[in-house]
């Protein structure tokens, strides 16, 4: 399923990962980041996939400025799930969980492929699912939680 922003998305995309990104350097919030991409980039591309999502789900995107190190969820799915939006600009990119991510903090996990503002939802897998000892994996900075996009399931929203 491909989705491209419109104007308005676009620029709610935009104002959201600049102010998050800004806010979250003023309070000294650690950049996790992996890999040697722009910062605020990143933040646009994580951002502007949530966007995706929630618009296919047909529910309110987050617009939250002050986001924490504490918060898993980006979605709330209509019928109560917690969702944490992945994204990739790699075609054939994984589905990628931080090592200290736990089950219980999310429901489910959604990998977005794309560049902004034009996107495709890749699939979907559940917390219990990712997040096991036998899915850590070494992609060169260091361990986390990995998915094949052949291994996630069908996006229906």
């Amino acid at each position: 399923m491909y989705i491209e922003l419109n104007d308005a998305e676009q620029k709610l995309a935009r104002y959201l990962a600049r102010k998050r990104h800004d806010g979250a350097r003023k309070r000294r919030v650690r950049d996790r980041r992996i890999g040697p991409q722009d910062a605020l980039q990143t933040d646009l591309e994580g951002i502007a996939a949530e966007i995706v999502v929630a618009r296919a789900m047909n529910v309110y995107p987050d617009t939250t400025i002050a986001v924490t190190e504490t918060q898993d969820e980006d979605l709330v799915s209509r019928d109560g799930m917690f969702i944490d939006v992945k994204s990739t600009v790699y075609k054939r990119g994984r589905l990628l969980a931080a090592p200290w991510k736990k089950v219980g903090g999310v429901d489910q996990y959604i990998l977005v492929v794309g560049t902004f503002p034009r996107y495709r939802i890749a699939g979907i897998m559940s917390a219990d699912e990712l997040l096991q000892e036998k899915r850590l994996v070494n992609l060169g900075h260091g361990e986390g939680f990995s998915a094949n996009q052949n291994e996630l399931g069908d996006f229906t929203p």
